[in-house]
């Protein structure tokens, strides 16, 4: 299962929804989990066998809960050892099964927000700071006392086989303003073993916004570099004559990039073999927010919320789609998902042409980390339905009803996890 950061966070007065998330914080396809059981929707859909009693994990109202690849972590809310320093217990489960696997005691400043799992002894644990809400990571092998190290900063992403490797805040896009330290660090020693420094001006972003990292680019005046985060090493460097970073466009696009700004233009280069390019037009893109693949096609967002299809060989628009401020590529279709209507909705769209193939209405989006497409509809009562979505037909299987549970819900490793209203945690297996 890829390895996804789910935050089931804590429980508020009054459980609120949560929104599909924004392109910048794109999980591709973002195999979401929508509600499944309304059997009179677009021709209706198989009926649902009745699930096994959820299993209850007992969660403090004011801990955390979190969800990364087949592991789930509860962390308790913690009790004072002296100011400003409190421990907090992480209670680590694996799914399916939601078997206890061990309870670790971390001594924090501040609060833990993020619990990663490199390898079945070692955890990278992230602490927030009260007083300057500046972040760390805590690296522990559970079952010892003293952590192996810590370091301040963020943490971007594990490279296969190491390093760590500390940056920006990605998902909330690149500080073009103010210089940032790129940083591998060894995972056993927390030592440096390299640093890439992106000047104030500049504009640094990873391969990738999930996974693991291997490529870093940065956009300097003029010029791209991209480097190999496993050693910090240069791989590769391009010269782009009259290029401004912080009025440029950087999107990584899996083994392509795409670089647009007024001065050059907009080129797409291969990263497979260093930065070949492979399209170029004299338009720019650089008006647009992001961008990311979507079939055959780049699928490039605007301020407005449209979305606009491009063809990666000429760069040429295909079609344009309004309201499409949170989208997802899956099975040769592409759904918007609008929350901002009196009901939930889905509409589809056909990738080639961008016509509407369809709506799906009274349902929306979920967090999931698989590939599949799944579904969720809210009754009046509160009961959360589930299901899976078939792409081509527009139709739901439903998979089971949750009652007494807040909207902060998702499916992994075919389970269902939701912070009930009591702030326990549910966790129902869904085959």
């Amino acid at each position: 299962m890829p390895d996804v950061l789910i935050d089931l966070g804590v429980v508020p007065d009054e459980p609120a929804a949560i929104p599909p998330r924004p392109r910048r914080q794109y999980l591709r396809p973002l195999a979401a989990v929508v509600a499944a059981g309304l059997l009179f929707l677009l021709g209706g859909a198989a009926t649902a066998t009745r699930p096994a009693p959820p299993k209850i994990v007992a969660a403090a109202v004011d801990g955390r809960v979190v969800v990364r690849a087949n592991r789930l972590f509860v962390v308790d809310a913690g009790r004072p050892v002296g100011a400003p320093e409190r421990q907090q217990v992480i209670h680590a489960y694996s799914l399916p099964d939601v078997r206890p696997l061990f309870d670790q005691t971390v001594t924090v400043s501040g609060e833990i927000i993020d619990v990663r799992p490199v390898s079945d002894d070692l955890l990278l644990v992230e602490e927030r700071s009260y007083t300057q809400a500046a972040r760390s990571i805590i690296a522990i092998r559970p079952g010892t006392a003293e952590p192996l190290w810590r370091r301040d900063g963020i943490l971007v992403g594990v490279t296969p086989g190491g390093p760590a490797v500390f940056g920006a805040d990605i998902l909330v896009g690149d500080d073009a303003d103010g210089p940032v330290e790129w940083t591998g660090v060894d995972l056993a020693t927390g030592a440096t073993t390299w640093t890439v420094t992106k000047s104030a001006g500049e504009r640094a972003l990873p391969d990738t916004l999930r996974g693991d990292p291997r490529w870093l680019y940065v956009l300097r005046a003029g010029r791209l570099t991209s480097y190999d985060m496993r050693d910090g090493r240069p791989a590769a460097e391009v010269p782009l004559p009259g290029l401004r970073p912080d009025t440029s466009a950087l999107w990584p696009l899996g083994d392509r990039l795409l670089v647009s700004s007024d001065a050059t233009g907009t080129t797409i280069f291969s990263t497979a073999a260093g930065l070949t390019p492979s399209a170029h037009t004299v338009h720019s893109l650089a008006a647009y927010l992001d961008g990311y693949p979507c079939g055959e096609l780049i699928c490039a967002y605007a301020a407005g919320g449209g979305l606009t299809g491009i063809d990666p060989a000429t760069l040429a628009d295909k079609w344009s789609v309004e309201h499409a401020e949170y989208s997802l590529w899956m099975s040769g279709y592409l759904f918007a998902i609008e929350e901002t209507t009196s009901e939930p909705r889905i509409r589809r769209s056909d990738p080639v042409t961008g016509r509407d193939a369809g709506q799906l209405d009274g349902w929306t989006l979920a967090a999931a980390t698989s590939e599949d497409f799944y579904v969720r509809h809210k009754e009046d009562g509160g009961r959360l339905w589930f299901g899976l979505l078939d792409p081509a037909r527009l139709r739901v299987r439903p998979l089971l009803a949750a009652d007494g549970v807040t909207d902060e819900c998702l499916i992994a490793d075919d389970v269902l996890v939701c912070r009930k209203i009591d702030a326990n945690v549910g966790v129902w297996r869904l085959r």
